[in-house]
């Protein structure tokens, strides 16, 4: 990954977290830009918006995984 492409990808990272941010905080709606594309994300649509900030995140090396982690049960 060059510098140009990973600071592109941290850009849409912080712009993805301050969105999800937002919605969290009563924003009834988001509109976020990139590839080219404009996608608006209302609060229904956090699950995406999380998936696309998980996927940021393991293209720049933050999350070994873009899949989210279980959470084990222990019973003892």
């Amino acid at each position: 990954m060059t510098t140009e492409e990973r600071i592109t990808l941290e850009s849409q990272l912080s712009e993805a977290r301050l969105a999800l941010h937002k919605l969290e905080t009563g924003r009834s709606a988001v509109t976020l830009s990139y590839a080219g594309e404009t996608v608006t994300y209302s609060g229904a649509d956090r699950t995406s918006l999380r998936a696309y900030i998980r996927g940021l995140e393991t293209e720049l090396g933050i999350r070994s995984s873009s899949r989210p982690r279980g959470r084990g049960v222990i019973f003892g």
